[in-house]
Formats: C-alpha cells, sequence, structure tokens
C-alpha cells in the first residue's frame, strides 16, 4: 500500500536521483546484492536508496528481493520516456540552434528517429562518409552550403554528375570561388554536361540536401568551418519543409550561367 506520499516536487527529485535504481528494477526483481553489482554502488548507498524508494511507495521487498509496486512501475515507465527523449535531444544537439531561426519552421519532432553522424576524434570524415553513400543511391541531388555537408563534394559527385545525376546548388559566393580555383576542369566539364545548376546565395544558415529517398542537414563548426554533423530523415513532413526551404532560397538565389570564375565575378555584380 502507498501510504503518506510526498509532495510532487520531492517525488521527482528522489526519482531524479534514484533513477538507475528504478531502471534496474522495471526489468524485474532483484536482491540488494545484485543491485550493488549491477548499479556499481556500495551496500551503504544501495540501502539507502531502496529505503528512500521503499517509503515513497515505489518499491517493496518480496521474498528477500526489490521490486517495483504498482505505483513505482507507472514511474519507471515515466523514467524510461524520460530518459529516451533526452538521448534523443542529445543526439539532435548540433540541430537545435542552426534551425531555430528558419522559416518555415523545423519540425523539431519529425527528427527523433533520424541518423546522426557526427564527426568523432577517431572518425573526423564520418558526416562526409555518410553523405557519400547517400549519393550513391539517389538520381537527383539538390543542395545549399555544400561546404557545411562536404567540403571535398566535387571529387565526390563529380563523376556522377557526368553519368548524369541532375544535380541544382546553391552557394556562398566564396565558396562558388574557391571551388571554381581548386577544380578548374572540373568545372569546366561540368558546365559543358548540363546536368549542375548553380546559384548563389550570400546568407545560408547551414547545409541541407534533398536526396530522391531523404534529406540531410550537414552542420559546420562556427570557428574551423569544419563539417560537424549530418544528419538524415526520411519522413514526408521533413522533406515537405525541406522542399520549401530549398525553393525559397532557390528563388532568391543569383543565377549563375556559367561554371567558371569570370561568369561568378559577373554574377556577384549583377547582384549587387
Amino acid at each position: 500500500m502507498v501510504r503518506d506520499l510526498p509532495d510532487g516536487s520531492d517525488l521527482r527529485v528522489e526519482v531524479i536521483k534514484r533513477a538507475s535504481m528504478i531502471s534496474a528494477l522495471r526489468e524485474g526483481a532483484l536482491d540488494r546484492r545484485t543491485l550493488e553489482h549491477r548499479l556499481d554502488i556500495s551496500k551503504s548507498t544501495a540501502h539507502r536508496n531502496t529505503t528512500t524508494l521503499a517509503e515513497r511507495g515505489l518499491i517493496e521487498r518480496v521474498d528477500g528481493e526489490y521490486e517495483l509496486t504498482e505505483f513505482g512501475k507507472v514511474v519507471a515507465e515515466i523514467v524510461a520516456t524520460f530518459e529516451a527523449e533526452m538521448q534523443t535531444a542529445h543526439r539532435l544537439a548540433p540541430l537545435f540552434e542552426v534551425v531555430s531561426s528558419v522559416q518555415p519552421e523545423c519540425p523539431i519532432e519529425e527528427f527523433s528517429d533520424a541518423t546522426v553522424t557526427t564527426a568523432e576524434r577517431g572518425d573526423p570524415f564520418g558526416p562526409l562518409a555518410r553523405f557519400v553513400s547517400l549519393v550513391e543511391e539517389t538520381e537527383t541531388l539538390r543542395m545549399f552550403d555544400s561546404y557545411a555537408v562536404a567540403p571535398t563534394y566535387m571529387d565526390e559527385i563529380h563523376g556522377r554528375v557526368l553519368d548524369g545525376l541532375v544535380t541544382d546548388v546553391i552557394e556562398q559566393p566564396d565558396i562558388a570561388l574557391d571551388i571554381m580555383e581548386n577544380y578548374p576542369r572540373k568545372c569546366v566539364e561540368l558546365c559543358a554536361s548540363d546536368y549542375l545548376r548553380m546559384r548563389l546565395h550570400d546568407s545560408l544558415p547551414f547545409g541541407l540536401v534533398l536526396f530522391d529517398s531523404c534529406i540531410g542537414i550537414g552542420i559546420r563548426d562556427q570557428d574551423s568551418g569544419v563539417p560537424q554533423a549530418f544528419i538524415d530523415i526520411d519522413t514526408p513532413t521533413a522533406r515537405a519543409w525541406a522542399e520549401t526551404l530549398f525553393e525559397s532560397y532557390w528563388s532568391e538565389a543569383t543565377r549563375l550561367n556559367r561554371f567558371h570564375p569570370k561568369a561568378l565575378r559577373e554574377a556577384i555584380d549583377a547582384d549587387t
């Protein structure tokens, strides 16, 4: 029987402090020694935690083992949901700030099951590798701010474009110029192929990619400019948002008639 329950605020504090024990008991009844071993806690800590949870009506001792009460089972489900949501929030942390000011508003809730690839110390090229794997599966490609997605994308998609990959790209003028200076021959080949269209926009919020089957967001480090994360999702709502966002920037962007430095400077001059 649940007796003398604390007020809501006190209960929340205790649940958060003892969440690991509640989660362990959610899987089934355990004796004190097993709890100590599984949670890597001392005998005194285990005693304190079980006593506190029992006093609040969350657990009870039956035949030498601790188990959740009916009330405790409800609380354990809430704890599990909270932990899952916190893990999702942590995974998507790189996304929150960059999409906060864009219109239309980003449907953040759609990204709960997104694939998040981050640049780790042991694998700094993870986001680029994820982008390349998705490029291999698509027949059309639209993106803006390619450096936030794949700084070397010219190497990665050059052959695909020449083979017929229809590609629309919006770049910031300095990025477009950098591409042309570093890949002059490839730029000429792409221009002649008629499969690549590029436009210029001087203010792009992050990297955005629309593949056939999903959309991706590329985020780069504000200080170094190096890709930090690539987040992709395939829900219809997320795609509709990305389509609208891309078309908005595409309509505002300056058309680049030819893919070489002279045409770039002419386009910049015409825009100013």
